[in-house]
């Protein structure tokens, strides 16, 4: 009887330690309205330049807050964040965790879906632009052509890079270092500029300045998206010609749609 309890409590104990965290316990300083507001469908953002801490809005307890805390110290420079929920989709929903897990970091890797992903462009009159007029993974940085498919595994690592080149509607041909890192339903994926990014010919971003995360994380009610983008050693403005670019809103609109492109896959599958 005693070991029949034993294993019931040590069951117990292992099941409560798999469980996916509540909204409350990620965002313990969100009130009820803002958690319902944030279920509902709410995009709650941050942007330092503005005065804003990134860490009032980010995950608790997950990758994403010493991202948050590191952003809030960026004195030469500025840093984006938002995040958002998006429910779980019944087919996800019907996986085991080990399916769950191998799923999500497929995904998180299909880097060639990106091509053709839109994005709320000013220029353009505030209205749906493509982005990415081209996206996929690459084998050498240093060769744009050395195009390689999307990586499918069966397993997941804790860490995973790689390179992607991509042709930005705005900032031109760009390779970036690509760098996932899973923490037990907690997946991060940073993007930095390997090339130097131009605007409209102009250097904009110098190499390896811009780190620009997509973090996901299985909580109990659905997923939680946190993005951050830090821009290093650049003011929030900057002059191209006769245009003045607002950096924080261009990265945060790209920070946007990458978790647009998220929600758009995981509900397309």
């Amino acid at each position: 009887m005693r070991r029949i309890f034993t294993i019931t409590a040590l069951l117990m104990v292992c099941a409560a330690l798999c469980a996916a965290p509540s909204l409350s316990t990620i965002f313990p300083n969100f009130s009820e309205q803002q958690i319902q507001s944030l279920m509902q469908g709410s995009v709650f953002e941050a942007v330092t330049s503005d005065g804003q801490k990134i860490t009032s809005i980010a995950p608790r307890g997950c990758q994403g807050m010493n991202l948050a805390a590191k952003s809030d110290r960026l004195y030469d420079g500025f840093a984006v964040s938002s995040v958002k929920f998006i429910p779980y989709p019944e087919s996800f929903q019907s996986l085991s965790q080990n399916e769950k897990e191998v799923y999500l970091y497929n995904l998180l890797r299909s880097v060639s879906t990106m091509k053709g992903l839109q994005y709320i462009s000013h220029l353009a009159g505030e209205k749906p632009t493509t982005l990415f007029k081209d996206s996929y993974m690459i084998s050498n940085p240093d060769k744009t052509n050395s195009k390689i498919e999307d990586p499918v595994s069966s397993s997941v690592p804790s860490r995973f890079d790689c390179y992607a080149y991509q042709k930005d509607n705005r900032f031109g041909s760009n390779v970036y270092s690509v760098k996932y890192t899973i923490k037990e339903g907690d997946f991060l994926m940073e993007i930095s500029n390997y090339t130097n990014m131009k605007y409209m010919g102009f250097s904009c971003v110098d190499k390896g300045a811009l780190h620009m995360y997509l973090e996901v994380i299985e909580a109990e009610e659905g997923f939680v998206l946190f993005t951050n983008a830090m821009v290093s050693g650049r003011e929030p403005q900057v002059k191209v010609l006769f245009i003045t670019v607002d950096l924080p809103s261009a990265f945060l609109r790209r920070t946007t749609a990458l978790s647009d492109w998220f929600e758009e896959r995981v509900n397309a599958q």
